[in-house]
């Protein structure tokens, strides 16, 4: 259950995709969070490393823009790191998932470390996570698997929902995605938008993509 002030808490957001295809299977929209304290050589988002306010949105107000999308099955979570705002997501997973939306987290964080640390937050955004894509990118172990940009990420299906779904996002490693917004913005997305410079992902700057 969310309650009145966890739909209230803020979501610290750098961008936002209301419909993409590549983040996940099927149609799904998806929100990129500020903020990593990884630093991984060649960071497909290096831009949202730095923990710097962006785009400060509330949960109910994210919750309320994403169900108002026609034709979306689900939710990509993002970043960034999205461990880094588990508690808001997490309520913003719960929400979602209550309207038949499932959720997509990618993390930076293996999945067994995520486990050892037993954090309240972290567990309650893996209890509404229904695949996991977990692990820091390597550049040496570079691949072009389903939904993975190195082999020794994992996909961790913590559902069942999307069990057997990877291959609808085929040699992820190669697919980038670009998305034209109503005012004209371009946003390139997929597992290797950020080797292109120049180009931000919809929303930003400000919050007129909302």
């Amino acid at each position: 259950m969310v309650t009145a002030d966890s739909a209230r808490s803020s979501i610290n957001l750098a961008g936002f995709l209301d419909i993409s295809t590549v983040n996940g299977p099927g149609r799904r929209a998806v929100l990129w969070v500020q903020g990593c304290p990884l630093s991984c050589r060649d960071c497909f988002n290096s831009d949202l490393r730095e923990f710097v306010p962006r785009i400060s949105m509330t949960v109910g107000m994210v919750s309320e823009k994403i169900l108002g999308i026609p034709g979306i099955e689900g939710v990509t979570f993002s970043g960034g790191e999205p461990f880094c705002q588990a508690k808001p997501l997490s309520a913003l997973g719960r929400l979602v998932r209550e309207e038949g939306l499932n959720i997509v987290t990618f993390t930076g964080f293996p999945y067994h470390y995520i486990r050892k640390k037993d954090k309240p937050s972290w567990n309650s955004l893996l209890e509404v996570t229904d695949l996991l894509v977990a692990g820091p990118f390597i550049p040496r172990l570079r691949c072009s698997l389903p939904m993975v940009s190195s082999s020794n990420q994992q996909l961790v299906h913590l559902s069942g929902r999307l069990a057997g779904r990877e291959g609808e996002c085929p040699d992820a490693g190669a697919i980038t995605e670009f998305s034209i917004s109503r005012g004209g913005e371009v946003t390139a997305t997929g597992y290797r938008a950020g080797l292109l410079a120049g180009l931000n992902r919809t929303g930003l700057p400000g919050e007129e993509g909302f």
